[in-house]
C-alpha cells in the first residue's frame, strides 16, 4: 500500500473520530443500521476519495474523459446559511442530503469503472462508494416515499411507498 494511500486512511479515521465517532469497531459485522450522521460523514469521505481519484486520473491519465451516466438525475444546489459567529451550514432536509448524495456517488462510480487502468485511490474511491450508496438511498427513500431515482446502472427505480401506519 502506499504512503499517500496510507496517509488518506489515517485521515478519514481522524476524522470520524473528530465528529466523535467511534472508530474501534473496524473489524467484524457493522451494526444493522447507523445513524444518518455517520452515513453521511463515511459518504462524504467516499464522495471525496472519489473527486480525488478522478483528478488524479485526469492529471496522469491521457485516454481518460469524464462521463456522465444518463439519465442524470439533477436536483437544484442546496442554499447556504451562514451564521453570526461566520460558520456555514447548508439548508436542506436530510432526505435531500441524502439525494445529493447518492448522485454524486452514481456518477463516480460511473466514471471510475470506465478508466481502462486502475490507479492509485481508485479501489478505496469504489469500495467505499458502493458500500456508501445503498445506505444514502435508504435515507432518502425514509425521508421521500415513492421518490423517482436511478440506480447504480442507470435504471429508474422508485422508493416503496410508505405503508399504513400501525
Amino acid at each position: 500500500m502506499s504512503q499517500d494511500i496510507k496517509v488518506r486512511i489515517l485521515y478519514a479515521v481522524f476524522v470520524l473520530a473528530l465528529h466523535g465517532f467511534q472508530v474501534d469497531s473496524m473489524q467484524g459485522q457493522e451494526p444493522a443500521t447507523e445513524p444518518d450522521d455517520v452515513v453521511f460523514v463515511h459518504a462524504g469521505i467516499a464522495a471525496h476519495n472519489i473527486e480525488e481519484a478522478i483528478a488524479e486520473h485526469i492529471s496522469h491519465d491521457p485516454n481518460f474523459h469524464l462521463s456522465k451516466q444518463l439519465p442524470e438525475d439533477r436536483r437544484p444546489d442546496p442554499g447556504i446559511l451562514i451564521k453570526k459567529d461566520g460558520t456555514f451550514s447548508f439548508d436542506w432536509t436530510t432526505g435531500q442530503h441524502a439525494r445529493y448524495l447518492m448522485e454524486e456517488l452514481r456518477q463516480g462510480i460511473h466514471q471510475l469503472q470506465s478508466v481502462d487502468k486502475h490507479i492509485g485511490l481508485d479501489g478505496i474511491a469504489l469500495d467505499g462508494a458502493r458500500e456508501s450508496w445503498p445506505k444514502v438511498r435508504d435515507i432518502s427513500c425514509r425521508e421521500t416515499p415513492g421518490l423517482r431515482y436511478y440506480d447504480l446502472d442507470g435504471f429508474e427505480k422508485y422508493c416503496p411507498e410508505q405503508g399504513p401506519r400501525k
